[in-house]
């Protein structure tokens, strides 16, 4: 788990960051946040009359919100996981609306010049982290084929057709350029 003083070196190393009246959210990130997870982007608003921090990892999303004396409420969504993210503004406050293909959270008033920067950086990191998970998933494969050759277990071999299958929904769905889906098919099925 970071420290306290370690969330705020990466709260201020950020460039856009607007955390009105959600230091006691802060206070509780060193409690959630993995060993290995940065803070990428920050910012804050209103959702159900209260004030919530909006905190952008290299894992995930999360949303905070602490009660005044006692009480969490947290909405976590890992970043495989959000469909999509939509903005809106006015002349200082806008809106930030995040789908996870089966709801919708909004958090409005959030500071207009946060908006684009936040929606950005969690647009690059599930780029990022969705890039990473192919990459992984093509290096299991082509570990788990080189065992099976190794030993000849045909009871070890991974399925191919169905790896390909995934591949190519991820590339039909957008999360992979052709190009990233022809690396990863040919790590696949090299021997």
């Amino acid at each position: 788990m970071p420290t306290i003083d370690e969330v705020w070196r990466q709260i201020h190393a950020l460039p856009h960051r607007y955390i009105f009246y959600t230091r006691k959210e802060i206070r509780y990130l060193p409690k959630i946040l993995a060993e290995n997870e940065k803070i990428l982007a920050l910012t804050s608003g209103y959702l159900r009359g209260s004030t919530w921090l909006c905190v952008c990892t290299s894992q995930r999303l999360l949303l905070l919100n602490r009660g005044m004396f006692f009480g969490l409420r947290q909405v976590q969504m890992n970043l495989d996981r959000i469909q999509s993210i939509d903005s809106s503004f006015t002349i200082f406050f806008g809106t930030l609306r995040f789908w996870d293909g089966a709801s919708s959270i909004s958090i409005s008033m959030v500071l207009k010049s946060t908006i684009h920067p936040f929606v950005r950086t969690v647009q690059e990191a599930m780029d990022r982290y969705k890039r990473q998970m192919v990459h992984d998933l093509a290096t299991s494969a082509q570990s788990a084929h080189r065992t099976a050759t190794q030993t000849g277990s045909i009871a070890q071999k991974p399925d191919f057709v169905a790896e390909l299958e995934r591949l190519g929904k991820l590339r039909a769905e957008g999360h992979l350029s052709t190009a990233e889906f022809e690396q990863a098919k040919a790590k696949l099925l090299k021997p």
